[in-house]
């Protein structure tokens, strides 16, 4: 007979007190139809599958009669937000959803960071602009087509709070915020979720928390992910918490691999 970990079948209860109530303008009612598809589309956290898996999940049991098709995967390798708007129409619009998560923002920051201490790369402005302008074209395409847009903050580099990509990143994670609030569509605020979550990194725990590499998550960080973007279809916590994970999962504090230096041999997707 399979032994089941006890904290597997608990990981959504677990996470959730971990990353702290739902914010305050979340949706009361759910968001979705019968029927109703999600496309989303992002780097390789998202190629990867794990906060969509989770999604399915929840949304399968515990909607069980509106039959919401899986969650359309649409993340590649390496993608940042210039890479993702040429890709927009293939692999979004035309699959006609109800909506879509855009999560995009860690490889704009993290692919020009410094290689080294004599190899400065400095944040360069003319980046971000270029960052802000193309997730905002990206809502218009969205919403132009009756889509409604959910954005999904960029995540962390390092589990550090203070390591330079996390330093940089906060830019990005106001510039996505500041679209949303301009094109009235949701925002989850990952960021600020994941730094929440890592004050609860137990003081014994060795190499990474939330992640593998510092990047790409693990369940933990997935079932962060999960958790915003639920919270932005209206799914009650109750219902996250009461959501049996998909398996095969692992305990959120096993990882001990050291976090990935950027840019490195294995950038995020």
């Amino acid at each position: 007979m399979e032994i089941v970990n006890p904290i597997a079948l608990k990981l959504f209860a677990l996470i959730l007190s971990f990353v702290g109530p739902a914010p305050t303008d979340s949706p009361k009612q759910l968001q979705l139809q019968a029927g109703d598809k999600i496309v989303s589309i992002g780097d390789s956290i998202t190629f990867g599958g794990g906060y969509l898996r989770d999604i399915d999940a929840v949304l399968a049991q515990q909607y069980p009669d509106l039959k919401i098709p899986q969650v359309i995967n649409s993340g590649k390798s390496g993608h940042k937000a210039e890479d993702l708007i040429k890709r927009f129409q293939k692999d979004v619009l035309d699959h006609k959803p109800a909506i879509v998560t855009i999560n995009v923002g860690i490889n704009d920051v993290w692919h020009r960071l410094p290689k080294s201490a004599t190899q400065p790369a400095p944040h360069d402005p003319n980046v971000l602009a270029r960052y802000k302008e193309n997730v905002g074209k990206m809502v218009d395409l969205a919403q132009e087509a009756g889509i409604k847009v959910i954005l999904l903050a960029p995540t962390v580099i390092k589990e550090d709070p203070n390591a330079e990509g996390n330093q940089r990143l906060p830019l990005y994670v106001e510039a996505m915020k500041d679209i949303a609030s301009q094109k009235k569509c949701q925002f989850v605020d990952l960021h600020a979720m994941f730094r929440e979550a890592l004050k609860h990194k137990p003081v014994n725990q060795q190499g990474n928390f939330l992640t593998g590499d510092g990047v790409h998550m693990n369940d933990a960080g997935n079932a962060i992910m999960a958790i915003g973007v639920l919270r932005a279809l209206g799914v009650p916590d109750e219902k996250i918490a009461a959501t049996k994970p998909p398996q095969p999962v692992s305990k959120p504090t096993t990882k001990t691999t050291q976090p990935a230096t950027a840019p490195s041999s294995k950038p995020a997707k």
